[in-house]
C-alpha cells in the first residue's frame, strides 16, 4: 500500500488529470509491508505523484505501472510508464532527471537509490530501493535517556 492518503485524495486532482487523457494506472504491492521511516514514505510519496505529473506531461495517455516489492530490509518500487498513442510524446520543457529531482533528493534523504531512465521506445523507467523494516522507525526524539549525553547523530 502507498504511504499516506491514496493517490486519488491527492491535492489537485493528479490522478483524475492523468485519467482524463484515458490512461489507467496500475499498482501492485508483493511482499508483506514493513515500516518505513518517515523520510522513507516520503520520498515513496514523492515519486509517485512525480511519476503521474512525467506520465500526464510526457506520456498523455500511456498507461503507468507502480510495483512496490517489500522484502525483509527493503522496499523496491518499479514505475514504468508506456507509450502514448500513435508512439509520440509531447516535448516537455524539463528532462527526466528534472521532473524526478524531488524524489531523487528525497530517496537520498532516506538512505535509499533511485535511477532513471528513458527507454529508445519511449516511456520512462523509475526504480528505487528504499530501507525498510523495524530499524527503520522513527529515531527518539533528542535528548532521550536511551542516547549519550542526550545526543542524536544522524547520517
Amino acid at each position: 500500500m502507498l504511504p499516506g492518503p491514496l493517490p486519488s485524495e491527492w491535492p489537485g486532482g493528479l490522478l483524475a488529470r492523468f485519467r482524463a487523457d484515458g490512461a489507467a494506472l496500475r499498482i501492485s504491492v508483493v511482499g508483506q509491508e514493513r515500516p518505513l521511516s518517515a523520510l522513507g514514505e516520503l520520498a515513496v510519496r514523492q515519486l509517485a505523484q512525480d511519476a503521474l505529473t512525467a506520465a500526464t506531461a510526457r506520456t498523455p495517455g500511456a498507461g503507468l505501472s507502480l510495483s512496490l516489492t517489500w522484502s525483509a530490509r527493503h522496499l523496491d518500487v518499479l514505475v514504468v510508464s508506456g507509450v502514448a498513442d500513435g508512439g509520440s510524446a509531447r516535448r516537455p520543457a524539463r528532462s527526466l532527471d528534472e521532473c524526478f529531482r524531488r524524489t531523487h533528493e528525497r530517496v537520498l534523504a532516506a538512505d535509499g537509490a533511485l535511477r532513471v531512465a528513458a527507454p529508445q521506445a519511449g516511456g520512462f523507467v523509475v526504480a528505487a530501493t528504499l530501507p525498510a523494516g523495524e530499524e527503520q522507525r522513527a529515531l527518539p526524539p533528542v535528548g532521550s535517556r536511551s542516547e549519550p549525553f542526550g545526543a542524536r547523530i544522524d547520517r
